[in-house]
């Protein structure tokens, strides 16, 4: 059926077609204790079919679809193009977030064990609206983890890293510990002098956090049913103990669309 509208000829949304294909999502039972994508993506018979519904609205073709539908009236065809000029103190830019982050040492165990996870990842458990609904779990199993150790992925990097990372870790830390009873949590990262003299102090008083200034060298795993193991370096003695969870900290990587967004506003990103 095609009607008429103010001299526009509309085309209705219910006679396109086909409808809309909706997006498969993983079971409720399958999301738990995991950070795998919820929404499992089309399979390419179905992508094809969606695409051929496609209006082709990147270059307006003149059927007034989205002026018919919009029920707020806020498309008019006839207001000329205009250029502003606003004026603001700080500019924030943005470009989403793509869990892309620098490589750290291999043999902390990331990839191999479940139960050593990014700091990302930590935050997201800890998330009220994360996959374990705030509660600190073990990825592995889904039991609740005594100990838990935040180390520094880049434990040789510039001080204005090691002081945020330093200052994530802690805030994680502290809301790890007022997720869990009986919790223990360790930092163990190299300490710079901006975070010694700022926080530092304040933090060793943080119940249930201890602080290490040490060099963690390797995750391993121990036998069975065993707890993980660090070991780590400090002022040059080889240690180790043992932790349920170990949560590394990461050094996020800018993405190349963000670089190139930067410079076409003339922002510094550094």
């Amino acid at each position: 059926m095609i009607y008429e509208k103010q001299k526009r000829y509309i085309i209705p949304f219910g006679d396109v077609p086909t409808p809309r294909a909706e997006m498969p999502e993983m079971s409720i039972d399958e999301r738990r204790g995991n950070f795998t994508e919820v929404e499992t993506g089309f399979p390419e018979i179905v992508a094809v079919k969606e695409a051929k519904r496609c209006l082709s609205c990147r270059r307006c073709l003149g059927c007034a679809l989205c002026w018919a539908e919009c029920k707020p009236e806020a498309i008019d065809f006839d207001i000329p193009d205009e250029e502003l000029e606003l004026e603001f103190d700080e500019v924030i830019i943005t470009k989403g977030q793509d869990n892309a982050f620098h490589p750290f040492n291999s043999q902390l165990g990331y990839g191999s064990f479940p139960d050593v996870i990014t700091d990302l990842q930590f935050e997201r458990m800890l998330s009220p609206d994360g996959p374990t609904n705030g509660m600190v779990l073990s990825p592995l199993d889904g039991d609740i983890p005594r100990r838990i150790a935040v180390i520094q992925g880049h434990p040789k990097d510039d001080e204005a890293h090691l002081f945020s990372s330093l200052v994530l870790g802690v805030n994680e830390s502290v809301l790890a510990l007022d997720r869990a009873e009986d919790l223990e949590v360790a930092l163990v990262s190299p300490i710079c002098e901006a975070f010694q003299e700022k926080f530092f102090p304040e933090a060793e008083k943080i119940p249930g956090l201890k602080i290490i200034p040490g060099l963690p060298d390797a995750v391993e795993k121990g036998q069975g049913a065993e707890p993980l193991i660090l070991k780590y370096s400090q002022n040059g003695e080889q240690k180790q103990e043992t932790f349920d969870l170990i949560v590394i900290l990461t050094k996020p990587k800018i993405s190349p669309e963000l670089v190139s967004l930067s410079k076409t506003l003339k922002q510094d990103l550094s």
